[in-house]
């Protein structure tokens, strides 16, 4: 025990140790109730404002979400947003500890150089671990989280922020209990214009846009 104290606070693992304690500390504060389990979940939806002037904004606002959903999407594949932060962060923490008194016991001899190369390297295969070990957590947070309601956009009265048509998509915006949201749309007969309101009357789940009818002056 006093060895593995020793190369715990040596200077190669200290880094990581210190992490760990904040990682115990928190979990005592949870389990003393002093702190949700909650209180530093991250929401990594992103939200993104539009304001389209011109066709060429289009075009910016799509590339931002392609950058935006593939942020999104790794975040995900490392089950964040589907089992709570801490949860993540105490099994990756406590795996790049292991990772580094393992590596610096038997191949480092506690070279700080030797630590600052590996740490890329025990980074990339404590995310993997943690993911393994997470991903039977996600069905069980899954059903424990009541918190979101699916959102009925049936009914709901859009803004046009993109003109749309019988034969092409357009975009809208849905205020939403108080949040705004942004849909595809495609117009049931008629074109419909940018800065025009519509009627949400039909979804086509199968490619993911909703049917709107203009609404008449």
């Amino acid at each position: 025990m006093q060895e593995l104290l020793q190369a715990a606070f040596s200077p190669p693992n200290i880094v990581f140790t210190v992490l760990l304690l904040v990682v115990m500390l928190y979990w005592v504060s949870v389990f003393m109730g002093l702190l949700d389990m909650g209180s530093f979940d991250v929401d990594i939806d992103v939200d993104m404002d539009v304001d389209v002037d011109v066709d060429i904004d289009a075009d910016i606002d799509a590339d931002a979400d392609v950058t935006a959903g593939g942020l999104a999407g790794i975040l995900h594949f490392f089950n964040l947003g589907k089992v709570p932060f801490m949860i993540i962060m105490t099994f990756l923490v406590l795996s790049m500890w292991a990772i580094s008194i393992l590596l610096n016991h038997y191949v480092g001899h506690g070279s700080l150089g030797f630590a600052g190369l590996m740490f890329i390297p025990n980074l990339a295969v404590s995310l993997l671990i943690t993911k393994i070990v997470t991903s039977p957590l996600v069905p069980i947070f899954k059903n424990l989280d009541t918190s979101e309601e699916p959102v009925d956009y049936i009914g709901q009265v859009c803004t046009l922020l993109l003109s749309a048509s019988p034969n092409d998509l357009g975009q809208a915006e849905v205020s939403v209990n108080g949040s705004s949201l942004l849909v595809s749309v495609m117009a049931d007969q008629k074109e419909i214009k940018k800065g025009e309101k519509a009627l949400i009357v039909q979804e086509n789940k199968e490619k993911s846009y909703f049917i709107v009818q203009k609404l008449e002056d």
